[in-house]
């Protein structure tokens, strides 16, 4: 009786064409959750940053409490033998007055430690920041800040407060650790001009940097946490006085007075939509000679809240009033 012959059985790895198939689904997958997931991430970094924010508002509100209304001045910038090119910065007062815990507060998921415009920025004026001071870093330039503070809030003069405070911006994201201005025309222009300088030295430093609309986390003197976001399509560049740059609705959010116009330095006088503001001047320049040093009111608590006079005075205790060993 003869034996059936033997089946032959089919090899169970893939074939080259099964293989291909395979290849060009999952990366078919990749291509569409790709997207999706860096979403996902950037709108975690983002709420993140909202939440430095709200920690740094509520910290700003203590502050005043304490000590009569007044917060923090931006930064030390000039230190007691001039120019130093390791700045602390406005939330770092607060970390040493005791109102945030950390100082790590003060940085954005989202920034890229340093944007380029901060980058940018610094090397033209010399300050230079590391991840971790005490450390021998490479320094980087910049600040080590993410978020800026009003020129405004930061000369603490009450008259330039607005009586709206849920409209007037007191700090946001920033290029910077102050800002002049809601402006985004050098963002709506596709960065082609000179950051630095376009169209004033006060003009680019707030940090449009979340997301694919190039939004900002700011907080109102109000105390509330919002995203604001430019309007780049509609950039209109205009000299009139009724129709500023349209990258931020300045009656909807400013820094000084409604309808301000964003390209405007912290010393002009109103220029803006709203008639009955124009040619006011900041009660800041209008009381104050000099600019910026001298430029607080008499009862404000210098050693406690300007970061200036600390390095000047060699009052910083958490934090060192060197310069040298803040590296």
């Amino acid at each position: 009786m003869s034996s059936a012959p033997p089946k032959h059985r089919r090899d169970c790895g893939f074939t080259l064409i099964e293989l291909l198939v395979v290849v060009g689904i999952i990366a078919l997958l990749i291509s569409i959750l790709l997207p999706s997931v860096r979403n996902a991430r950037e709108q975690a970094r983002m709420a993140a940053c909202g939440v430095n924010l709200r920690s740094i508002g509520q910290a700003v509100t203590t502050c005043g409490i304490e000590n009569r209304g007044y917060g923090p001045t931006w930064d030390d910038g000039e230190g007691p033998q001039g120019h130093t090119p390791f700045a602390l910065t406005w939330v770092d007062v607060l970390f040493e007055e005791g109102f945030v815990d950390d100082w790590h507060v003060q940085i954005c998921p989202t920034d890229q430690r340093p944007d380029d415009p901060m980058w940018a920025i610094g090397k033209e004026w010399v300050f230079y920041f590391v991840e971790e001071m005490g450390r021998g870093q490479e320094p980087k330039p910049g600040m080590r800040t993410s978020y800026a503070l009003s020129l405004v809030m930061h000369c603490n003069n009450r008259m330039d407060k607005f009586e709206d405070a849920t409209r007037q911006v007191y700090a946001i994201d920033g290029w910077w650790s102050w800002f002049g201005g809601l402006n985004a025309q050098w963002l709506a222009t596709g960065g082609i001009h000179d950051v630095v300088y376009w169209k004033s030295w006060e003009n680019n430093h707030v940090g449009w940097r979340h997301g694919s609309d190039y939004s900002a986390n700011a907080i109102f003197v109000d105390g509330h946490v919002e995203r604001i976001s430019p309007n780049l399509r509609g950039y209109v560049e205009s000299p009139t006085p009724t129709n500023p740059d349209r990258t931020v609705d300045t009656m909807k959010y400013f820094t000084w007075l409604p309808g301000e116009r964003s390209d405007r330095f912290s010393t002009d006088p109103y220029r803006g939509q709203v008639r009955e503001y124009r040619g006011r001047i900041p009660a800041w320049v209008r009381e104050n000679v000099s600019y910026p040093e001298g430029s607080f009111p008499h009862d404000f608590p210098r050693q406690d809240l300007c970061a200036s006079t600390k390095t000047h005075e060699k009052l910083w205790k958490k934090l060192p009033w060197k310069w040298r060993k803040r590296r």
